[in-house]
């Protein structure tokens, strides 16, 4: 729709609702169509009225609050209704109040947001393919980590927090475990819980969202006999660290590649075997032994895979491969701060749960992007392209995409790929950092009590 056909008359809900859904993020509205969207809430069974903020504004305004700089709801509608009465002035609309829209967010159901993640997550493997296999196997990343919140009462009581030797933390904190795909960053499948819900638990599910013959990479959190069962029982492959309470002199040797690299049997333990009748007794797994930089520093480990066969898949591809497991806290470091995901904004457990699935879903979006850039560009590695970039390039050119007659688009939108394709990140591999700051960030007390609190107890 161009300027040109900007109606002076007052239009109705429907047609502005209409206008203000053409307008933002232009630039993602081939990998996410209103089509999807209204798919997704009738899968879900929700009906709504042609509202002003209909579902497909509501889901563009919550992606919007997800890549825009400023992490603020308030922030992304603003921009997004600003731009909207830029390019129809003559619109009488009023602008809505915040409660306006955080009642549009509320009414649209969690189910809703978790079809429409997972056909998102759907359209971003499938233009993972080209990438996504080694040895004929899918590589997938499995870890989880934690975000946080604000202090409210149904947060702490949803999700709860962290208790230490300084007593019980201040604000709720919720556990996210996430599957994704090692060689393209796009999220396969998340879950979310409480901060007292163990990661294995909450995987438990999700590994049901992979494909048979998928490769599992892991952390030793998620190793372990019992473990390395059901994944083969979902017919998926595994490499992990040892657990840390194996003892490797126990393990009975069955065939020897040499002193760092043999199949041995690994036991079921017995509290296991008495929940489950079905376990098998033992597993047969193989060990490598690998020199890994941790943190700056050079260690011994030991891994455990499903991949058996040697002249398949040699030890030295096995241990580059599993260097790939550190990809996925990149993916958590792009949720957290690009996306702002480290302490989120809604005050509701279901909101919480919302805008989790909004903020994966972004960053689905921009991977689908940034993997059609890839195509089109002959780019080799589309894990080398700048995330930061793709997003500013998502912001920048949306709005030539939402005004430009209908004959400009696509030049319009491959040139945002070329310009993606473009900007390529350094390459560094092995590369460390030191998880501590620079600068000092303590110039201040810390705040015991709510700033409401402060300035009822000290405010002039």
């Amino acid at each position: 729709m161009t300027a040109d056909s900007i109606v002076t008359k007052d239009k109705n809900s429907s047609t502005i609702s209409s206008d203000l859904a053409s307008v933002p993020l232009s630039s993602i509205r081939k990998i996410l169509p209103d089509k999807a969207i209204l798919q997704s809430c009738r899968d879900a069974g929700y009906s709504f009225r042609h509202r002003l903020i209909t579902p497909v504004v509501t889901v563009l305004h919550m992606l919007l609050a997800a890549i825009w700089p400023e992490e603020s709801f308030n922030a992304s509608w603003q921009v997004l209704w600003s731009i909207f009465k830029s390019l129809y002035p003559q619109s009488s609309e009023t602008y809505p109040s915040r409660g306006t829209v955080t009642n549009a967010r509320n009414r649209l159901p969690l189910s809703v947001w978790n079809n429409l993640f997972a056909w998102v997550s759907q359209q971003a493997q499938r233009l993972s393919s080209p990438w996504a296999k080694w040895h004929g196997h899918r590589v997938v990343l499995l870890d989880g980590t934690c975000v946080s919140m604000p202090e409210t009462p149904p947060l702490m009581a949803a999700f709860g927090t962290q208790r230490g030797y300084r007593g019980v933390a201040r604000y709720p904190l919720a556990r996210m475990v996430a599957v994704s795909l090692a060689n393209t960053m796009t999220v396969i499948s998340y879950a979310l819980g409480g901060y007292r819900q163990d990661e294995t638990v909450l995987a438990r599910d999700i590994l049901e969202n992979l494909q048979k013959g998928d490769l599992l990479i892991a952390d030793r959190h998620f190793a372990g006999a019992h473990f390395y069962v059901r994944y083969q029982q979902l017919g998926l492959e595994f490499l992990t660290r040892i657990h840390q309470r194996l003892k490797l002199s126990r393990i009975k040797r069955i065939v020897s590649y040499g002193p760092n690299d043999f199949i041995g049997r690994m036991k079921i333990g017995d509290s296991y075997s008495r929940k489950d009748a079905t376990l098998p007794r033992w597993i047969a797994v193989r060990f490598i032994c690998a020199k890994l930089l941790v943190r700056g520093h050079v260690q011994t480990v030991w891994l455990v895979t499903s991949l058996l066969d040697d002249e398949r898949y040699p030890a030295e591809q096995i241990i580059k491969l599993y260097a790939r497991r550190w990809r996925i806290e990149t993916l958590f470091r792009e949720l957290k701060i690009n996306l702002s995901a480290d302490v989120l904004r809604s005050m509701s457990p279901n909101g919480i749960r919302k805008e989790i699935a909004a903020r994966l879903m972004a960053i689905n979006v921009v991977r689908s992007v940034m993997l059609e850039a890839a195509a089109q560009n002959y780019v080799e590695d589309p894990l080398r392209i700048s995330f930061v970039f793709a997003l500013r390039a998502i912001i920048s050119f949306a709005p030539a995409l939402a005004i430009e007659s209908f004959w400009k688009l696509r030049l319009i939108y491959e040139a945002m790929l070329r310009e993606i394709a473009t900007h390529k990140a350094k390459w560094r591999p092995g590369r460390n950092e030191p998880r501590a700051v620079r600068r000092d960030q303590r110039h201040y007390p810390r705040l015991m009590m709510t700033r409401d609190q402060w300035r009822n107890a000290y405010a002039a």
